[in-house]
């Protein structure tokens, strides 16, 4: 699974014995932050200050992170990082639903309501398979700095924190210190930039953002996505009227159980 389709499955909560995707409006940016965190990763792109730059169109395994490779390659002018979140569309967090529905990790009942939208009730997720990551993420974040947690599950920690899916995570009073810790390890990508040299290039954005790397990438991410949702809650920018709540009914019956119980 891809970053996006791991924090989509940890997203997923159980309310009054309903799954309901959390924040989901909120989640869709983090979603697409996840596929510049994969790409940038696998070598494909470089963030700058200013631009995304494609360093590599070659293919990577993931058909979705292929289609938006080719979609920043084809861009002329580059997008910046801020315009690329901005413009996700309304419809990515379905379409990462789909995604965990054809690996069989969620199955999904779809109806049209009497305004005619499309409703999604979550009648089952993988208990299992959701299990296995938070245990894997719960095992990152008790380590700590310390345990020099790799780029994928700090990515990951970091785009929790950004989401608000820490109490996904950590749910209720018993999950205040898991929650915590969270919280500092997250902050902790700030003090971990990679600096690996890059090589020579004409252009000296590019070669900054090469030489960030992908802890850099991370950074930048999370400092976006929170700008983004300061202006989500507060109006700012009209974000608030591109949300589509009327994409989620209250779910259908089913669990995925919470760390900590």
């Amino acid at each position: 699974m891809t970053t996006g389709d791991e924090l989509l499955l940890i997203a997923m909560v159980t309310i009054r014995r309903r799954v309901r995707i959390r924040d989901a409006d909120r989640l869709r940016f983090a979603l697409r932050a996840a596929e510049l965190a994969d790409l940038g990763r696998a070598g494909r792109i470089a963030v700058g200050p200013r631009r995304i730059e494609v360093t590599d169109p070659r293919p990577v395994e993931d058909r979705r992170l292929n289609n938006v490779l080719r979609g920043l390659d084809a861009a002329d002018p580059p997008p910046g990082l801020k315009d690329w979140l901005r413009r996700t569309p309304r419809s990515l967090t379905v379409e990462y639903l789909s995604r965990l529905e054809d690996r069989k990790v969620v199955r999904v009942r779809r109806w049209r309501d009497a305004g005619g939208r499309t409703r999604h009730d979550i009648v089952f997720v993988d208990r299992s398979r959701r299990r296995e990551l938070l245990d894997r993420l719960d095992a990152v974040v008790r380590r700590g700095p310390a345990g020099s947690p790799g780029e994928r599950d700090l990515t990951l920690v970091a785009l929790v924190q950004a989401a608000g899916l820490a109490p996904a995570v950590y749910p209720g009073l018993r999950g205040i210190g898991g929650r915590r810790r969270l919280s500092v390890l997250a902050a902790a990508g700030h003090l971990a930039p990679t600096t690996g040299g890059a090589g020579p290039a004409a252009d000296e954005e590019l070669a900054d953002a090469l030489v960030v790397g992908s802890h850099g990438l991370t950074v930048q991410l999370q400092g976006e996505l929170g700008n983004l949702y300061a202006d989500f809650t507060t109006g700012g920018h009209g974000l608030s009227h591109s949300a589509d709540p009327g994409s989620w009914s209250d779910g259908g019956a089913g669990g995925t159980g919470h760390h900590g119980g």
